[in-house]
């Protein structure tokens, strides 16, 4: 899909790339020589095909910063299949107020597998894994989840690329928050998860900080890696649904099915052992409730 974009081109938006496929010219390799007559205009022509070379450029060279500065940020749901070995996904789940959110479980899903950042044992390191992935896809993620992220660490890595689904989703007519998309979409969940919500997730980890309850945290983690599972499935039908409802002649994505990494959640979830301050934190609270009787 990728070398099929020429919104890249100055003045050249949705309605004008549609004309210049509609002409025979399909892909970049399509747009015609010097001394061809004119395509959009002999100024702009020539802009066109310096456009061109430097995308076909950034595109063999893999340098996908450079790729995305030139495609608009709406479009950027075309580079992925270019570079979806270096994709993660990732989703946030916080505690606090309106405006002092802090985030609490992160989980990354990428070509490597499966990963979980948790306050108060490993989250300083999140910064560090999301700076080896350029290409981030979230749901929701520029309006609260990066922004969350980057009020809690004092630096914080910038994407090459950012996809977020909230807006593919709505321009492929799936509105609605991502458990709702989930649902039209036939992307299920286990049954002990739906009907889980963000109120839910905030419940679970205060039982874990303020008790120790190692099995509230497990629960926690669980939902927050659909989260981020499902964002993989999650883009590629939108991507199908884009490139249908644009008549390209691209093939369809084959769409993640989640079977291959059940295993690496069930192993994940219960590697969840209490930590030295959540048996501090039990201690107290028996404490407490011994002194009561």
């Amino acid at each position: 899909m990728i070398v099929r974009t020429f919104q890249h081109i100055p003045g050249v938006g949705p309605w004008r790339e549609k004309d210049l496929w509609a002409r025979g010219i399909e892909t970049w390799d399509d747009f015609p020589p010097v001394g061809s007559g004119a395509v959009l205009s002999a100024k702009q022509d020539d802009a066109a095909r310096a456009r061109i070379a430097e995308a076909r450029e950034a595109l063999a060279e893999r340098d996908l910063r450079r790729l995305a500065a030139l495609i608009p940020q709406r479009e950027h749901w075309r580079l992925y299949p270019a570079f979806a070995s270096e994709a993660v996904f990732f989703d946030i789940e916080a505690d606090g107020g309106p405006g002092s959110q802090e985030p609490t479980v992160v989980s990354l899903f990428d070509e490597a597998g499966l990963r979980v950042f948790i306050e108060g044992r490993n989250l300083r390191e999140l910064p560090a894994a999301l700076a080896e992935r350029p290409l981030w896809v979230t749901f929701n993620g520029g309006c609260y989840d990066i922004p969350v992220l980057q009020r809690r660490f004092a630096r914080f890595p910038a994407p090459a690329a950012h996809v977020d689904l909230r807006f593919l989703c709505r321009k492929v007519r799936l509105p609605g928050g991502l458990k709702r998309v989930e649902e039209k979409v036939g992307l299920s969940r286990p049954p002990h998860l739906k009907g889980v919500n963000g109120w839910d997730a905030v419940l679970l980890w205060r039982a874990y900080k303020q008790l120790g309850d190692i099995e509230a945290l497990r629960f926690l983690v669980e939902y927050n890696l659909y989260d981020s599972i499902n964002l993989r499935a999650l883009l590629e039908l939108a991507y199908n649904r884009a490139v249908e409802e644009l008549a390209c002649r691209v093939p369809a994505l084959p769409v993640f099915t989640r079977g291959d990494v059940l295993y690496d959640v069930s192993k994940l979830i219960l590697s969840l052992g209490p930590t030295r301050r959540d048996l501090g934190v039990l201690r107290r609270v028996r404490k407490g409730a011994l002194q009561a009787v």
